[in-house]
């Protein structure tokens, strides 16, 4: 994988399907995107749990987003990180 993008999101619903639709018209192909829902409480993991697209990997984290960050850098497995914020 030549790019990882690595989002920790919380109650990001408002914006998370805008946020994962603009990455998925980008024409580099050769990316991953590493989603740690970071213990949101809204429709945030109903929304992510719907993404069908084998370049996402959602992963759950406890309401702490430092270490939400750390977990999705540790499960990024790209060249290059580049870091969204939601």
């Amino acid at each position: 994988m030549r790019v990882s993008i690595v989002m920790a999101v919380y109650n990001a619903e408002r914006y998370i399907n805008e946020c994962i639709q603009s990455i998925k018209e980008q024409t580099f192909p050769h990316f991953e995107v590493v989603i740690v829902n970071d213990g949101s409480t809204d429709r945030t993991s109903e929304i992510l749990s719907s993404i069908d697209d084998s370049r996402f990997r959602i992963v759950d984290n406890n309401h702490d987003y430092i270490a939400s960050l750390n977990k999705g850098l540790n499960l990024a497995t790209g060249e290059y990180i580049a870091n969204q914020i939601v």
